[in-house]
C-alpha cells in the first residue's frame, strides 16, 4: 500500500472502534471516507479529528448512510472514489445491538441486526470488490466479535449476525484471493463504546478503541504475501477463573 496515498472506506466511523481506526489511519497520512447513521454524531466526530491537526480536513470525508440501503452506499463510495481515489482498504465495522429471549424477539428487530451487522458488510463488500479488483489488490476488514465464535442466551440476533460475518469473510478471503483482495475478520469482546454502555464490566476493564485501531495497523503493516484470516481478541478478565 506504499507508492500512492492510500485510501480507507470506514462504516460506523462517528464513534467507538470506527473513530479510533480513522485517527489511526489519519495520523498515518491516509485518505478516509467514513460514514455512519447519525449525522450529529458524524460531525462531531469530524469536528473532533479536524481539531487534531491542520491537515487532516482535507483527507477526511463524512457521509450520513445507512449501510443495510444499497442506493446509500453507492452514493458514499462514489463521492470517497471521485474525491480520494480507488480504495485501499475497506473496514466494514458499523453495527448495533439487540437483546432479548428468542421466544418473544420481534421479528421487526431481527430483521434490522441482520440487516446493519450482515447485510451490510455484503452490500459493502460487493459494492467495492470492483474497485480493489480494478486497483491490483486491497484489504477487507470486518469487525465481527467474540459473540461470532459462540452463541450466548439473550442476543440470539447478534450472535448470529456475528457468525455471518465470520464466515462471510472466510469465503471472501477464499474467492478474492486470486485478485490479491484480503481479508480478516476481527472478534473483539466487549469493548469501550456506546454499545455496551449499560454493561456490567466497567469501562476501565474492556478493550479500548484504540486495541482494535492498532490490531488494524499491525495487518496493515503485514508483508504483501500473507493474510490473517481471523483475530479473536479478549479482555484479559474474561480469561480468568
Amino acid at each position: 500500500m506504499e507508492g500512492k496515498p492510500s485510501v480507507a472506506l470506514i462504516t460506523g466511523g462517528g464513534s467507538g472502534i470506527g473513530l479510533a481506526v480513522t485517527r489511526a489511519l489519519l495520523e498515518r497520512g491516509w485518505r478516509t471516507a467514513i460514514c455512519g447513521r447519525n449525522s450529529d454524531r458524524l460531525s462531531r466526530a469530524v469536528d473532533e479529528l479536524n481539531g487534531q491537526s491542520a491537515d487532516w480536513a482535507e483527507r477526511l470525508s463524512a457521509s450520513t448512510v445507512d449501510v443495510s440501503k444499497t442506493a446509500d452506499i453507492q452514493s458514499w463510495m462514489a463521492a470517497a472514489w471521485d474525491h480520494f481515489g480507488s480504495p485501499d482498504l475497506l473496514v466494514n465495522n458499523a453495527g448495533i445491538g439487540a437483546s432479548g429471549e428468542i421466544a418473544t424477539f420481534a421479528e421487526e428487530q431481527w430483521d434490522r441486526v441482520m440487516d446493519i451487522n450482515f447485510k451490510g458488510v455484503f452490500l459493502c463488500t460487493r459494492e467495492v470488490l470492483p474497485r480493489m479488483r480494478s486497483a491490483g489488490g486491497g484489504w477487507i476488514i470486518n469487525i465481527a466479535s467474540v459473540s461470532g465464535k459462540r452463541g450466548m442466551p439473550g442476543v440470539a440476533a447478534y450472535c448470529a449476525s456475528k457468525f455471518g460475518v465470520v464466515g462471510f469473510t472466510e469465503s471472501l478471503a477464499r474467492e478474492e484471493a486470486k485478485n490479491n483482495i484480503r481479508a480478516t475478520s476481527i472478534c473483539p469482546g466487549y469493548v469501550a463504546t456506546p454499545m455496551v454502555a449499560d454493561a456490567t464490566v466497567p469501562p476501565e476493564e474492556m478493550i479500548q478503541p484504540e486495541d482494535i485501531a492498532a490490531t488494524v495497523l499491525y495487518l496493515l503493516d503485514l508483508g504483501p504475501k500473507t493474510v490473517i484470516r481471523e483475530i479473536v481478541i479478549e479482555r484479559i478478565g474474561s480469561l480468568q477463573p
